[in-house]
């Protein structure tokens, strides 16, 4: 069994700063965290992968339960969560964790940290495309 250590401070202003972020861009913690968590901090993805996938669980219900109560005050515009979709990424998002945990103990953490940056480099090249062009 392997012990790591973390500094309480640099964990809450970790997190306070991707709070941020993720607020303006409005995206999920998790996505912006994982990575810093691995880079900064030294965590093996295992160690992480759980507790950011449960941080991006709670604040995706958190924002449609905020956008749902709050769309009734916004008739003219589209605000309140798409449904269908949401049913739909919930499910794959529930399959790709189950059978991401089963199959990220086959995998050498090397691999993972490459899947991890290719996931991340290729949105990122996309939309330095989109903005060029």
């Amino acid at each position: 069994m392997h012990t790591f250590v973390v500094y309480t401070i640099g964990i809450i202003t970790l997190s306070f700063v991707v709070g941020i972020i993720g607020g303006i861009y409005g995206i999920g913690g998790g996505a912006i965290i994982a990575p810093l968590l691995i880079t900064f901090f030294g965590l093996p993805i295992f160690t992480i992968a759980g507790a950011t996938l449960m941080g991006t669980f709670v604040t995706s219900i958190a924002g449609v339960v905020f956008y749902q109560l709050i769309a009734p005050y916004y008739p003219n515009q589209v605000i309140a969560p798409d449904w269908g979709l949401g049913i739909l990424l919930g499910l794959g998002g529930f399959a790709g964790i189950y059978f991401g945990a089963r199959f990220q103990k086959f995998f050498p953490a090397k691999i993972i940290k490459w899947i991890l940056i290719g996931c991340i480099l290729l949105p990122t090249i996309y939309y330095i495309w989109q903005f060029i062009s």
